[in-house]
């Protein structure tokens, strides 16, 4: 009996050590609001100079604010309950990429231009402001990490900003789009060579940065990285991946990224979106919405009456067989508003019969140059995070007859971005295999149960881009660390 009653404290012991998350345990299945960060942590956090790169920020689609450079008017990203409900004729004008019959997509001008990453969003309604986070978490992260954001104060020790935020104009073409990323790299290189040169009498320095690119901004990234600034390739041509953006950038990690696309583009574009209430015709002005439909590879719409024929969804006969978009009928309304000094029907259809055909030629020549298996230089660094627990939309069916789409299959995703998507793996409408088939060399993957903006929300995203970011070094950290010695 006394054994026994031995063996029974002994057993308590350890249950009450275990339960009490004690050090050393085996056998404690405990888990933890947050992460111990110890005295190599901290230095690494604290650190500001050469050894570390200075990391931009890449927003996605709707990420940033637009502002009329003539009124200083907010034309996105300040909303009010009543412009939410029911958008005047004026804003949808301002807000829209104008259609000019006859003129590539990249020349066509108008007053509107970037006004910053949207921070957080603020919605004023019946007399009260409703504020919610959007990239303000992502900034908040990295300053935990003790990087410096651009137009906030400086932390105590620190003297200059170690981290940017590249606000772009999202209705805009992506490739148009990295030619201005090239121009933002090239200033807040100057920047921070100047910081160098004052605070560590370093001239010149070889400044490298990391990008984070967040959905669409991962678009943005990836074809900057490829090919600098230079133009899509024309219709037919193969692609010269240059590496050139790589130059000047050492790691790129992107966030729940439609690298192969995403289907809700192309029925947002039948649809229109419920929040805000934009019809079809206004999100088909956007260039980079067709820009972000589902690669042709992944079959993601196929016929009703043949599930075994995919439907080329970049085809503009597709588009004027089903009257989709732009060219639904439903939609002079909308395009009366949108092109208010064109009197007739049949003028507002040709311009819009246009501008469609310049959105999908530049979308399909955008895709196949994205989709060209490449190796990226030793010292640059691929790494992707996303979500894999929302059911997230695959592939729908379309009716010959009436252009209806319908949804039919689902897949593990962010909610807005399919698990294959983001990996770009070609197993997706291909021939499965037991390995990820992706044109993207990846250097490294992290699966997260999180939705598109829950991403960067999550606990272990936080520890494990710092981690990534402030302990993992890249080569050409590695070479001027071997050049202090």
């Amino acid at each position: 009996m006394n054994r026994f009653f031995g063996m029974l404290v002994i057993a308590a012991a350890a249950f009450t050590l275990v339960g009490c998350g004690s050090t050393g345990s085996y056998t404690s299945d405990a888990k933890f609001d947050s992460a111990i960060v110890g005295p190599i942590e901290s230095l690494n956090n604290s650190y500001q100079g050469p050894f570390r790169h200075p990391v931009i920020i890449i927003h996605g689609f709707l990420g940033g604010k637009l502002i009329d450079k003539k009124t200083g008017e907010n034309v996105w990203g300040k909303f009010t309950g009543w412009e939410s409900i029911s958008p005047s004729a004026e804003y949808f004008r301002e807000l829209a990429l104008p259609m000019q019959l006859g003129k590539p997509l990249n020349d066509i001008k108008d007053n509107v231009v970037t006004g910053g990453i949207l921070d957080t969003v603020k919605v004023r309604i019946l007399g009260f402001t409703v504020t919610e986070d959007a990239y303000i978490n992502l900034i908040k992260v990295l300053q935990t990490g003790g990087f410096q954001p651009e137009g906030y104060p400086l932390e105590k020790g620190c003297n200059y900003n170690t981290l940017f935020c590249f606000s772009y104009d999202w209705r805009r073409d992506l490739q148009w789009n990295a030619a201005r990323l090239h121009e933002f790299i090239l200033e807040k290189r100057k920047y921070i060579q100047k910081q160098y040169e004052v605070m560590y009498g370093i001239k010149n320095f070889d400044v490298q940065f990391d990008l984070i690119g967040h959905s669409m901004g991962g678009l943005v990234s990836r074809y900057y990285l490829r090919y600098g600034t230079a133009d899509l390739p024309k219709a037919g041509e193969q692609p010269k991946i240059t590496w050139a953006g790589a130059k000047y950038v050492d790691r790129v990690i992107i966030l729940g990224t439609p690298n192969a696309g995403y289907l809700d583009t192309l029925l947002e574009l039948n649809n229109g979106k419920v929040v805000p209430p934009f019809p079809p015709a206004l999100l088909g002005t956007w260039a980079t919405y067709y820009q972000m439909m589902p690669a042709p590879s992944r079959k993601s719409v196929v016929y009703a009456d043949n599930p075994k024929e995919a439907v080329d969804i970049f085809d503009i006969n597709v588009w004027m067989k089903m009257k989709w978009g732009l060219l639904n009928p439903s939609q002079d309304e909308a395009l009366k508003k949108l092109l208010p000094n064109v009197s007739s029907v049949a003028e507002r259809k040709k311009v819009a019969l246009d501008h469609l055909k310049k959105c999908l030629d530049r979308a399909k020549r955008f895709v196949n140059a994205m989709a060209v298996e490449a190796t990226p230089p030793d010292d640059v660094q691929l790494y992707l995070v996303l979500g894999n627990a929302v059911k997230t939309t695959r592939r729908a069916k379309l009716d010959r007859k009436t252009g209806e789409l319908t949804v039919i299959d689902y897949a593990p995703g962010d909610g807005k971005v399919t698990q294959s998507s983001a990996l770009y793996d070609k197993r997706a409408g291909g021939v499965w295999t037991p390995w990820v088939r992706s044109p993207i060399h990846w250097r490294g993957i992290i699966q997260l149960r999180a939705a598109h903006m829950g991403i960067t929300t999550a606990p272990a995203f936080k520890d494990n881009i710092l981690f990534l970011l402030n302990a993992m070094p890249t080569k050409s950290q590695l070479k001027y660390e071997s050049s202090r010695k």
